[in-house]
């Protein structure tokens, strides 16, 4: 018994208060401790132990396992060894490569594009533009020509629908006979409309049929009005987004593209070098300059009627002055 337990013990008998304060007065023994290295050595010992145990029992597992795949389950080393080559099997390349393929063709897509082309030949060029989008399947869809009266500087706008897959073809026959000055060409992905709008029509169609046969089924005279009215609502929806989904299609098989045809004088083909910016900007101000020059010839000219007045006019001016100038 340790002094605490004594000192309890006492307490309660209720020992007298001497006996009490010379048992507290007393020194409780200090406890041994033990060495560290002793209890380090234990605690690896334990580590030890537990691992080999593991170790022994996972091994007999594995090792009864492997006897029961080569005898108990039919199936002999030679058959293992000549089933497993050491490749590890992957997916044929073609298996993913046919699923993208299908995911990118299943994308709906919308191509537009706008072109800058200038022409020395405006009749010869508007006559060309035109056959080409007959041979390749295409329409104008809107026509606009300004000057056209005018044997020069001529220009016109055209909106004209392509095949989408014949897009390329198209502005490279372009290119062929005028020189394109700007190009743009965008894809815009309208797939989640697409998908929003089939998915609204099956819904709608859906509800349609039901109605029908709810209406079949009815025998009062105010069922059968709210089943016309709900029914005259839904194919009014359904024709409204089948409409819609016909322009997506549309939009989808015929690519836009904005024409802005110019006639010129001159076409300077520069490239995007130094030395080919500077020889276009340098051509472009010769022109420039000589055609300052005609313009002033040909305003001077023009002006050649009226120099006799200006003349006459300039000559009582200055009788005019003179005569002031002697009062």
């Amino acid at each position: 018994m340790n002094k605490k337990e004594y000192i309890k013990a006492v307490d309660n008998i209720t020992a007298p208060q001497g006996l009490v304060d010379r048992i507290a007065a007393l020194e409780q023994p200090a406890k041994k401790k033990t060495p560290l290295w002793k209890t380090v050595t234990a605690i690896a010992a334990c580590f030890v132990a537990v691992i080999i145990a593991f170790s022994g029992i996972v091994g007999g597992s594995l090792k009864a396992e492997s006897e029961n795949m080569s005898s108990g389950n039919g199936f002999s080393n030679d058959f293992l060894a000549d089933s497993y080559d050491g490749s590890v099997s992957e997916m044929p390349e073609s298996v993913t490569d046919s699923s993208a393929t299908a995911e990118s063709a299943n994308r709906k897509i919308v191509k537009t594009a706008a072109l800058g082309i200038k022409t020395k030949n405006y009749d010869t060029f508007m006559n060309s533009v035109k056959q080409k989008i007959e041979e390749y399947g295409g329409y104008i869809e809107k026509s606009q020509e300004y000057n056209y009266d005018n044997a020069s500087n001529r220009n016109a706008n055209m909106n004209v629908k392509i095949p989408a897959d014949r897009l390329d073809a198209f502005i490279d026959e372009l290119a062929a006979i005028g020189t394109i000055t700007s190009k743009s060409v965008e894809s815009t992905d309208i797939t989640d409309s697409y998908i929003d709008v089939e998915s609204r029509i099956n819904a709608l169609e859906t509800e349609e049929e039901t109605l029908l046969g709810l209406l079949k089924k009815a025998e009062s005279l105010t069922d059968v009005i709210e089943l016309q009215e709900r029914l005259s609502t839904v194919r009014a929806d359904l024709e409204r987004i089948k409409a819609q989904k016909q322009s997506y299609d549309g939009m989808i098989a015929y690519s836009g593209i904005s024409l802005d045809i110019n006639e010129v004088e001159r076409v300077v083909e520069g490239d995007d070098t130094f030395f080919g910016e500077v020889k276009e900007k340098l051509m472009n101000n010769l022109y420039d300059l000589g055609d300052f020059f005609r313009e002033l010839a040909i305003n001077s000219i023009a002006a050649l009627p009226y120099i006799p007045i200006l003349t006459a006019v300039a000559v009582v001016v200055i009788v005019i002055v003179k005569k002031v100038r002697k009062r």
